[in-house]
């Protein structure tokens, strides 16, 4: 079992004790962000739907975060990811996730709770879309080397806990190039 060897920011922004494992990490961030990032936004939106998945609610909340975050546009290459094997790590309300597979990726998404999984796995096949979401911590990436074209994550692979382990990681599962 890894020990963090330094500070970091874990469970509701406190500061992870010196001490703290990776694996309690993870069940901190999973408890924590099983409430898709993002959902609280809803509220400001104005949006209420018996369903949490519901697709207007969803529709009005990928509004929001596009425009909120303008330069995603800019910097994912939706344009280019037609049929080319993408993981998504840290999925939210899985706004990038629909717009990837709308695009053409092969998709597969994967979150430390469950709740952003179930949200992305309801959206894709609503929108009857290809892909999946699957639990997990890119801690321990349950794919093999070399298994995708492009690795996207917004904001969450500091949470881990470890980051230049998360980033090693990704880099195991990126294809040469």
């Amino acid at each position: 079992m890894a020990l963090e060897k330094r500070a970091v920011r874990g469970y509701k922004g406190h500061a992870v004790s010196k001490d703290r494992s990776v694996s309690e990490i993870d069940k901190s961030n999973a408890a924590y962000w099983n409430e898709p990032c993002g959902s609280t936004r809803l509220e400001y939106l104005n949006v209420v739907a018996t369903d949490p998945d519901h697709p207007e609610m969803l529709a009005a909340f990928d509004r929001f975060f596009f425009d909120f975050y303008p330069y995603l546009d800019r910097n994912l290459p939706f344009s280019a990811v037609d049929g080319k094997s993408v993981l998504e790590v840290g999925l939210g309300m899985g706004s990038v996730s629909e717009r990837l597979a709308r695009s053409g990726a092969r998709l597969t998404g994967l979150d430390i709770a469950a709740g952003p999984v179930a949200t992305v796995n309801k959206r894709l096949e609503r929108a009857g879309l290809s892909g999946g979401a699957q639990v997990g911590s890119i801690l321990q990436a349950p794919f093999a080397d070399e298994s995708f074209d492009l690795v996207v994550s917004l904001g969450c692979l500091h949470h881990t806990g470890d980051l230049p382990r998360a980033l090693r990681a990704v880099h195991r599962v990126l294809k040469p190039g």
